[in-house]
């Protein structure tokens, strides 16, 4: 994941593996407009209709800047998920001075 706490995105992409055990897993990137991606949601099959969402930003000082001051959502659906997503490429939080973001709810 990247490091970069300016990181401006353009996309997001949803890529369907399989797991050792043949339950799929879902992951979700958010793609940098200069390239290169950062993973920040997974979904995993708890069952044939239910996957379970968890985030996984760990070192993005961008997207934990936006996780710290906007209502933390708890992804339950994959429309939760996308809708998220397209929150942040909304600009609904935007970059204002060091590493302070406003994101409006």
């Amino acid at each position: 994941m990247a490091n970069n706490s300016t990181a401006s995105y353009v996309s997001w992409e949803e890529v369907v593996v399989s797991s050792d055990k043949g339950r799929r897993e879902v992951q979700y990137y958010l793609k940098r407009s200069g390239g290169g991606r950062d993973l920040v949601v997974v979904g995993k099959e708890k069952s044939v209709r239910h996957m379970s969402y968890r985030y996984t930003i760990t070192d993005n000082k961008f997207l934990l800047s936006i996780l710290n001051r906007s209502p933390r959502l708890k992804l339950r659906s994959r429309r939760e998920v996308i809708d998220w997503l397209n929150s942040i490429l909304s600009g609904a939080c935007q970059f204002l001075w060091g590493d302070l973001f406003l994101c409006e709810t």
